[in-house]
């Protein structure tokens, strides 16, 4: 692979971190939720390495250039990436700073019936080998699967094929995210009376 075919890559997986972190960090505001809050720094870490990754790949090749000129699109592409899960980050860092919300912002959290946050498929959950077609969450418990991560690499707005894999991450929002927890196998903790 080359450079060229690197930084391809690259920039669509930025491209789209960059949109999932957006996403996240107001979901995170509006749910209130300090899980996915970390999800966005986590990816800010992430969109951090891809933007040097990219950076070094367009002054390597610039040396086989005969306009190393027109690379510098390729580098403000990766900083202008970079500049917007900053921002991102900004916003989640709202919850993870425990500012107090503005009372247009706890309005509409109260009005929200749903809630945000990550699940982690354990060994042996029935989730393990299914699409999410298959699955048909959002009508059987009422859950929305935003995201997957899978090791270090995001889907962002997984698709009726994709398949759940064990020790995926689903980031989901649900009116009852402890059926997606029962269901993935993770523990659940009972309610106090």
């Amino acid at each position: 692979m080359n450079e060229f075919d690197e930084i391809r890559n690259y920039l669509v997986e930025m491209k789209n971190l960059s949109t999932l972190m957006i996403d996240l960090a107001f979901s995170s505001v509006m749910y209130n939720s300090e899980d996915i809050a970390e999800e966005v720094y986590l990816l800010e870490e992430r969109m951090d390495d891809l933007t040097q990754r990219v950076k070094k790949l367009a002054l390597k090749a610039a040396k086989r250039e005969e306009d190393p000129e027109q690379l510098l699109s390729i580098i403000d592409l990766a900083d202008i990436n970079e500049r917007i899960s900053d921002a991102a980050y900004g916003i989640a860092d709202i919850v993870l700073k425990d500012i107090e919300p503005h009372p247009i912002i706890i309005e509409i959290m109260e009005d929200t019936e749903e809630e945000l946050g990550r699940v982690t498929v354990r060994p042996g959950s029935v989730l393990v080998g299914k699409t999410l077609q298959q699955l048909k969450l959002p009508s059987k418990i009422g859950t929305r699967i935003l995201a997957i991560k899978r090791g270090t690499m995001y889907i962002y707005n997984p698709r009726e094929k994709d398949e759940i894999h064990e020790g995926d991450v689903l980031i989901a929002v649900s009116s009852d995210l402890d059926k997606l927890r029962k269901l993935a196998g993770e523990e659940v903790e009972e309610e106090e009376d």
